[in-house]
């Protein structure tokens, strides 16, 4: 059954997560917020991403989004190229300035999941993700 209690400790739980990425991103003086973050891991895994595909994925206005890439490509993480499927649009691309914070940040992520499941059983871990996994698709609608 889902309430309230629920709801709360899905919150507490995102809280939690994005505080100890923030904390651990300060740490590293890497001088960038657990939203550039997500834009890098997304513009690495696309084969030809735009601006416009970041919004969609996180349901952000482009204009948000564009400050973001800029904030990036100001910082030599993010290059971008002419689209050849859509002139009005630009490919985005990490520098390879971008794909090695990329792999500091891979780091990060990995002992952020590491302490996050600590003395965690595994089967307990399976059932925490199938859980998740089926409440995102139920708020998605995906």
């Amino acid at each position: 059954m889902f309430n309230a209690v629920t709801v709360e400790a899905a919150f507490h739980l995102a809280h939690a997560i994005k505080q100890q990425l923030g904390s651990q991103l300060e740490a590293q003086n890497l001088g960038i917020a657990t939203m550039h973050v997500r834009v890098l891991k997304v513009i690495g895994k696309l084969d030809a991403c735009t601006a416009i595909d970041i919004a969609g994925i996180f349901k952000r206005d482009k204009a948000q989004i564009t400050r973001l890439v800029n904030q990036l490509i100001d910082q030599g993480l993010v290059q971008k190229e002419p689209n050849p499927g859509d002139k009005r649009s630009q490919i985005l691309t990490l520098t390879s300035a971008g794909r090695a914070l990329q792999e500091r940040l891979r780091a990060i992520s990995d002992d952020m999941e590491e302490q996050m499941t600590r003395g965690v059983d595994a089967a307990d871990l399976n059932t925490f993700m199938k859980v998740a996994q089926k409440i995102t698709r139920n708020l998605t609608g995906q």
